[in-house]
């Protein structure tokens, strides 16, 4: 191996190393109906769900709004509660749709009872219950005595299960489950971990086979066996970032991490050429050309999205390019165009999923003056809104303050409060006993800060009563040190590689991230996360080759799991965890207990 700087020239090994072995794939496919029996019959429900089979969730909620539930049989109440179950699920609010559903041995027709468990399945699959989501297919397989159904529930929870992310299940439900489910968990993730060439396939699959004797997901096993391995068809890789001017830090961190995956196990060698994109968009496309000249079969890069819009606004490309950033709201990526990037904006996203997981549906919020911050307030508004939420007051605080209580009292309506008290005192002509209270049609609070500013405003927000209130914020807090005390009580999500030392994530990521640490340690803290884009992106160049990298999949990463969304956008879930004490603790969602 030897290295030349533009480019820098190495040969690499692709497939076969643990930057590939950490991600997984799983085939997408439909749900199999049970059907509607006529005693549930009505034509408007039945209307119903053809637009929601259509897609028109629009016209699905008006139909099902003009039907009276009074005038409802109790199968066709049992109907409409599955439609608008689907509906909930449709539009991104699974706890709705878990809400809406019939209690399980409340339906009398076994049918319908059967769509009902479905339905529940699904919608707990989404809010990361895999656990309660394989009860329900438990419960639906015992509700029609038919070897025919018995196979298609199976089947039907398999492939629910395949689809799934399994991220949120610790392994302290895992210890806690019934023994067939941890056999139907434990056999999903050995069937995600068959795409990669570990060589440890057959062995893993006779384990589990002795653990859980007559268990049913035997039946899978020939199947696992029998999955390819990613095959690498591409030799010439160009690795477009930033290695000189203002951004040059964060182009030797992708790269490193990039690089870090060829430091463990040789494989299939292919050809990779690192190219310096320089400070601006004309030495970008100087690299761009240079690299196509050179043979690139496949570029990863450019890192600024300045370079990014202008490499998807060229059109047409003539090979795959993984843009390690994201396009501007509104522009059309190019084909062959995938997007990967670390936008706090994501981390904004996932507290509102995670706030509306625990119907927790109204915030106040505080951010920083100018664009950063609302540039997040807006993304944590938008899916917040449209996952039911409601922002009912925001405000706006400066950063070159220490003293936020005046922001802080007018967001929680406390100066309200006072201006009341005094109101009442003159009106009786006495003095009364008082002690202020913020509003009370607020379930949480999302904060925008940094490091320093967090330390600050976390103190202020629990002195002007706070408590009991979640409030979020963003992992722009957490650099992977223990937290400081002046942060407990704050929540955030973030990528596994940052949160597996705390023992808030799979600890693999520990091990890993230590390694690279080690041989990388000016970028031990400062650059972690984009250490773990650079090996995220070495693991992506196999999956989208071979066709991997399909919508409905997931595939655990170093920086979240990871899903292709609309428009080449690859999609991050992350963890998110609470700070207690100075350590991290993982916030789960208050699923309803129907176990």
């Amino acid at each position: 191996m030897f290295i030349r700087v533009h480019g820098i020239l190495l040969i690499l090994a692709l497939c076969g190393l643990p930057a590939c072995a950490s991600f997984d794939t799983i085939d997408s496919t439909p749900r199999t109906p049970v059907a509607i029996p006529a005693a549930a019959d009505d034509p408007r429900l039945k209307a119903a769900e053809a637009r929601l089979d259509e897609g028109d969730l629009a016209q699905a909620r008006a139909t099902l709004g003009e039907v009276d539930n009074a005038k409802l049989s109790a199968p066709q109440r049992a109907y409409r509660q599955i439609l608008e179950s689907e509906l909930a699920l449709a539009e991104g609010r699974p706890l709705k749709a878990v809400q809406v559903l019939p209690r399980p041995g409340t339906v009398a027709d076994a049918g319908l009872a059967a769509r009902v468990e479905e339905e529940r399945a699904k919608a707990l699959l989404q809010m990361g219950d895999a656990i309660g989501a394989i009860d329900a297919f438990r419960r639906r397989g015992t509700l029609i005595d038919d070897p025919a159904f018995q196979a298609e529930n199976l089947d039907l929870l398999w492939k629910e299960l395949s689809r799934a992310d399994l991220g949120l299940v610790t392994p302290e439900q895992l210890q806690r489950a019934a023994p067939a489910t941890r056999g139907w968990l434990e056999l999903a993730a050995i069937s995600r971990a068959s795409y990669a060439p570990t060589g440890d396939l057959p062995n893993r699959l006779e384990d589990w086979r002795q653990k859980y004797p007559a268990h049913p997901g035997a039946a899978r096993i020939d199947g696992i066996a029998a999955t390819p391995a990613p095959r690498a068809v591409i030799r010439n890789v160009a690795l477009l970032l930033p290695l000189t001017g203002p951004y040059a830090a964060t182009g030797e961190a992708v790269r490193d991490g990039f690089l870090s995956g060829y430091f463990q196990v040789p494989g299939s060698a292919i050809t990779a050429r690192i190219y310096d994109t320089g400070a601006t968009v004309d030495t970008f496309r100087r690299a761009w050309q240079v690299a196509l000249d050179e043979g690139a079969e496949f570029v990863v890069g450019p890192l600024r999205r300045d370079m990014v819009n202008a490499l998807a606004a060229d059109g047409r490309l003539p090979v795959p390019v993984l843009a390690l950033n994201y396009l501007d709201p509104g522009q059309a990526a190019p084909f062959n165009f995938f997007q990967l990037g670390l936008a706090p904006e994501d981390e904004a996203r996932q507290a509102a999923e995670r706030a509306a997981a625990d119907g927790q549906y109204r915030a106040v919020a505080l951010v920083p003056e100018g664009d950063w911050g609302a540039r997040i307030l807006e993304a944590f508004r938008e899916r917040y809104e449209t996952l039911g939420g409601r922002l009912v007051a925001e405000s706006r605080y400066p950063t070159e303050s220490r003293d936020h209580s005046g922001e802080i009292r007018t967001l929680l309506a406390l100066d309200w409060s006072e201006e009341r008290h005094r109101t009442l005192t003159i009106a009786l002509g006495t003095k009364t006993e008082f002690e202020p209270r913020r509003r009370q049609d607020v379930d949480l609070v999302f904060l925008v800060a940094r490091p320093e500013q967090a330390r600050l405003l976390g103190p202020q927000l629990r002195f002007h009563r706070t408590a009991g209130l979640p409030i979020y914020t963003t992992a722009t807090i957490y650099d992977g040190e223990p937290p400081a005390m002046d942060l407990n009580g704050l929540r955030f999500c973030d990528m596994p590689w940052m949160l597996a030392g705390a023992g808030a994530a799979d600890e693999r990521w520990a091990l890993e991230r230590a390694r690279v640490g080690n041989l990388f340690p000016r970028h031990r803290s400062d650059y972690a996360r984009l250490l773990a884009l650079g090996r995220d992106a070495l693991g992506l160049i196999s999956l989208i080759e071979n066709g991997h990298l399909q919508p409905g999949t997931y595939f655990p990463a170093a920086s979240g799991t990871l899903s292709l969304d609309s428009n080449g956008l690859i999609r991050r879930r992350l963890s998110c965890v609470e700070i207690d004490r100075g350590k991290l603790a993982t916030v789960t969602p208050a699923v309803p207990s129907l176990r």
